[in-house]
């Protein structure tokens, strides 16, 4: 493997499978690095969710014109999954930066007008060649 490339939590390039499955084993891991495959490959696999959501909660709804209980218990569900991959996207964006040598206190920058555009630079930046201060 190319120098700076390892495992998950140590900026190892993934593939979609692995991606999603090791994000969520480490949803609590605010430490390690994440490369741009294992982030990218998170946020598309969130896309889909996006969508699957609306097709099975607000398809229904805006079709039947009336409160459906079975659309109601969907949507419970997919809020707690929506707060889940929230929680889990926090944690990997937080590696992501740590693959980049900036700390995830930078995550804040999104609190902050066009903050969110620098976080998105960040996340496409390349990774820093082997060891840095996260791994």
């Amino acid at each position: 493997m190319p120098s700076g490339q390892g495992s998950y939590l140590q900026g190892g390039p993934t593939d979609f499978g692995t991606a999603i499955r090791e994000a969520f084993r480490n949803i609590f891991t605010y430490q390690g690095r994440a490369s741009r495959s294992s982030y990218w490959w998170f946020v598309l696999f969130e896309a889909i969710c996006c969508v699957a959501f609306v097709i099975l909660v607000d398809v229904p709804l805006l079709v039947s014109h009336s409160f459906n209980a079975g659309v109601a218990i969907l949507g419970i569900i997919g809020s707690l999954g929506i707060i889940v991959v929230a929680l889990t996207q926090l944690s990997l964006f937080v590696r992501r930066l740590h693959d980049t040598d900036k700390s995830g206190w930078w995550y804040f920058l999104a609190l902050v007008p066009f903050g969110s555009i620098v976080l998105l630079v960040f996340s496409l930046m390349e990774g820093t060649p082997g060891p840095n201060r996260y791994g």
